[in-house]
């Protein structure tokens, strides 16, 4: 089987439709109530009328179907060299989510097994063709609604705070 594929409708993920490329009724929006300075809430709602996922950026938890958890204790980091990060909600499931910027510029988020579970890549921006708008894609083998949930919210919270931390501009020397 073949991966769903998600499309963003904006390049602007913490506030955008998803749609399911080939099925028109999987569909999702991300909704994110801003604070004073910064963001407070983002929410995943699916439809029709399914539960809302949320990142409470304030509060530093995720939640999903009414069950909170603080998101220190949902990843770790091993080794000093390492860029994956390890996600875990569930008892014994444990994800691997790695992102690789050299030719891809994609998250991809692995499962305890080393299979592919699913993959995100942001916005590409290019200078002679059109921009691509952020895809998601989530594997047959994410058949758990909270499991896709956890998955989706792991890579837009991880697509955020990379972009929180990557400079604005970038110079170079010329030699």
């Amino acid at each position: 089987m073949s991966f769903t594929t998600l499309l963003f409708n904006s390049s602007k993920i913490l506030n955008s439709r998803i749609c399911g490329e080939d099925d028109p009724h999987l569909t999702y929006t991300t909704c994110t109530i801003p604070n004073r300075t910064s963001r407070q809430t983002t929410s995943l709602q699916g439809s029709p009328a399914r539960s809302k996922a949320i990142i409470d950026w304030t509060r530093h938890t995720f939640e999903i179907h009414g069950r909170k958890r603080d998101i220190e204790q949902l990843h770790s980091k091993r080794g000093t060299f390492s860029s994956s990060r390890y996600w875990s909600w569930f008892a014994a499931d444990e994800y691997r989510v790695k992102w690789a910027a050299e030719m891809e510029n994609t998250w991809t988020v692995y499962s305890y097994d080393g299979s592919v579970l699913a993959t995100f890549t942001p916005k590409i921006r290019r200078m002679f063709h059109d921009n691509v708008m952020p895809v998601l894609k989530l594997s047959p083998s994410v058949v758990d609604e909270d499991e896709g949930e956890f998955i989706m919210l792991i890579l837009l919270y991880s697509e955020t705070k990379r972009r929180e931390k990557r400079p604005l501009f970038v110079f170079r020397r010329r030699r």
